[in-house]
Formats: C-alpha cells, structure tokens, sequence
C-alpha cells in the first residue's frame, strides 16, 4: 500500500502544469531570496534583515526590467501582428468600407514587389484567413474557433494555400517617425499601418509525365480576391515595464525607510555624544 501511494505521489509531482511549476517557483524562492534573507536576519534582525533583502531583490528586478524594456526580452507581451479588416470577392467598387481604401491603389499606396520582407510577412499572416483549414496549431496551443461574424466576413473559397496565387501587395501607413538615433527609430505615434493581398486561383494545368512541376500561375479567368490587413503593434514590452514600475516602487519604500532608520540612529549617537 505504501508503495502505491508513493508512487502515485511522485506522479503527481511530474505533472508539468501546475504542481510540479508551483514546486519549483517555491523552491527557487525559498532557495535564493530566502537563503539571503535568513543570512541577513541572523545577522541584523528580522526587521532589518527583511529591508535590507526586499531592497536588494527589487532593485535586482529593476535593472532586469528596465532591460527587458529597452531590448523586448524575458518576459514580454504580445508580438506584433497582422490582422485581417476585410476579404472582398472581385471588384472594390464601392465595396470596400475601410476609408484608407479609398484612393487605393493610388495615393500613398507603395506596391510591394516579390522577395519584399512586408510582402512575405503579410502573405504569411493572409494564409491564416485565406486558408483557414490548412492553419494547424503548435503543440500545447490551441486556435480560438472563428465567430459566426468572422465566418461571414472572412469567407475565403480556398481551403490551402496551393489554391491560390499572390498577384499583388501593396501597403500604406505606419510612419510618424520622429528621429532616428543609430539604427534606433524613435516615434511619437505611428499611423495605422495598411496592407493589401491581391490574389487568384491557381490556373489548372495538366501535368507532363516526367517533367518537372509548372510553376503556379494565376487564373486570369478567376476573381480576384483583396484581403485587407492593419498592423496590430502588440503590447511587447508592456509586461516588462509594469513589472519595473513595481519593483521602482518597492525599491523606493525600502530605501527610503532605511534612509529614515540611519538618520533616527544618527540622531540618538548625536544626543549619547552630547550627553
């Protein structure tokens, strides 16, 4: 009996989502914020002891925020995204109901030629709406099932990206650029941030035997299909600067409290001296 109930002991442990992740954090603080804080408290109290730790560990956390922050590592928010505004099946006249539309492909529009970074960022995002079917999630993750409203928005004829061909890109916005500094870019506020993906079935074509696949052209029969994207910015380095102004905060207290304990103790010396 003592055996099955060990053994089921130790299962429990392993399991990854909870228990064994509460383990460890518990551990690791005990272990580390801890180990300093029982080495402080024999030494100078418990009071003390607790100041002298807390301000330590917060300023630690301080600098690793604000380093966080400034490069978008460790603990970080949202990534920047494409997201899909509108699917139009054929022809934009007066269909389209973006206004940044409506001078399209005029205006201010820049047309993004093959091997172009925005292009291939944009189709990569647009294959996630133009083929939903063939979007498979990560292992661990699981994708949120489209909403009646995005199903009758986003209705896409295609089910995987061989289905189609991209014909043309095209992208407007996001500048608002303040001063660059280096190969840092500084802004006070970035405009929204369009991007265009035109496309068109795959033309049918009979295979040769023995010859090498056709490269994919474009129906010219087809219709074409326009999917509009805006560019989500994401919350990257929200979390890091929330976790710094915590930390800024408790550094601030702890400090300031110490700061106050020194100069009570520097006054009672004064009044022993004088005495």
């Amino acid at each position: 009996m003592g055996h099955v109930f060990a053994a089921q002991l130790l299962g429990a442990l392993t399991w990854d989502p909870q228990i064994r992740g509460a383990l460890i954090v518990l551990t690791a603080i005990v272990v580390l914020p801890g180990s300093v804080y029982l080495l402080l408290a024999t030494n100078t109290g418990s009071r003390l002891g607790f100041l002298l730790a807390a301000a330590g560990l917060s300023g630690w956390i301080l600098v690793m925020g604000v380093v966080w922050m400034v490069f978008g590592i460790g603990l970080k928010g949202r990534e920047p995204t494409w997201k899909p505004v509108e699917l139009i099946n054929g022809s934009l006249i007066n269909r389209t109901t973006v206004p940044a539309m409506a001078d399209f492909p005029e205006g201010k529009w820049t047309k993004l030629q093959p091997g172009n970074p925005t292009l291939a960022d944009a189709q990569a995002a647009g294959d996630r709406t133009l083929a939903p079917s063939s979007v498979k999630p990560a292992p661990g993750h699981e994708i949120k099932p489209p909403t009646p409203e995005e199903l009758a928005r986003f209705q896409s004829p295609y089910k995987q990206p061989t289905d189609y061909v991209v014909i043309d890109g095209y992208t407007k916005g996001g500048d608002n650029q303040l001063f660059t500094i280096g190969h840092h870019k500084f802004y006070v506020r970035h405009s929204p941030h369009y991007a265009v993906i035109q496309v068109q079935a795959v033309k049918k074509v009979t295979p040769i035997p023995g010859a090498a696949p056709a490269t994919p052209q474009p129906d010219p029969n087809a219709p074409v299909i326009t999917l509009v994207m805006v560019r989500d910015l994401g919350n990257v380095r929200l979390p890091p600067f929330l976790v710094t102004v915590a930390a800024l905060a408790v550094f601030i207290v702890t400090c300031s409290v110490l700061h106050e304990r020194d100069k009570e103790i520097m006054r009672l010396r004064g009044q022993l001296a004088a005495a």
